[in-house]
């Protein structure tokens, strides 16, 4: 059994065991204090402008309230059906900004290394290429901020690190960004529901 599947809850009692060969040892860490994250080297400036992106978006308005308006709408008025529609949506948003003020808030150097889980690098792709489109929309109020070459940059250091297994490191989750909030052990975590 590998790692990766010892993490999802493969293993007896939530509990991984990770042998070190050279040594035989054997270091044990609970799925539920611990998960697997891409070691990734990021400069403040890169931080900054991510920032910096999501202050633009909050600047050019919420769209939350009239994309459900036109999505209850269309599905005429199934609200169950709506909701999730907007939340998978806003997911990408809700997710940079998890990512920003995790690393925000642990990083001190310049630059540093910063955690990233497994699932939410293509959520920042994905927010990332959102605001794009609304950059290109002449009907949207949005502007992309003068960083916005820096995020970008960000983005390919991460595509960089989450394409190397080796970059995968077993971390406990207070380090890590999160975009539910933790809750008991009946819930796992949203990477692995990723």
């Amino acid at each position: 059994m590998g790692l990766l599947d010892r993490f999802r809850g493969d293993s007896e009692a939530g509990v991984c065991k990770l042998y070190y060969e050279p040594d035989d040892v054997i270091f044990t860490v609970s799925a539920e204090t611990h998960t697997i994250a891409y070691a990734v080297a990021v400069s403040r400036a890169e931080r900054e402008a991510l920032g910096a992106l999501l202050d633009a978006e909050d600047a050019a308005g919420d769209r939350t309230e009239t994309l459900s308006t036109a999505l209850g709408s269309a599905l005429d008025g199934e609200a169950n059906e709506t909701d999730a529609i907007v939340e998978r949506i806003q997911r990408p948003r809700r997710s940079a900004e998890a990512i920003y003020e995790t690393w925000s808030e642990l990083a001190a150097d310049d630059p540093d290394v910063v955690y990233l889980p497994l699932g939410l690098s293509g959520d920042l792709a994905a927010y990332v290429d959102t605001c794009r489109k609304r950059d290109e929309n002449a009907a949207d109020e949005f502007a992309l901020p003068d960083t916005f070459e820096t995020v970008a940059s960000l983005l390919v250091r991460v595509k960089g690190a989450t394409d190397r297994p080796e970059n995968r490191v077993v971390i406990h989750r207070d380090r890590v960004p999160s975009v539910e909030p933790q809750s008991t052990a009946e819930s796992p975590s949203s990477e692995e529901s990723s």
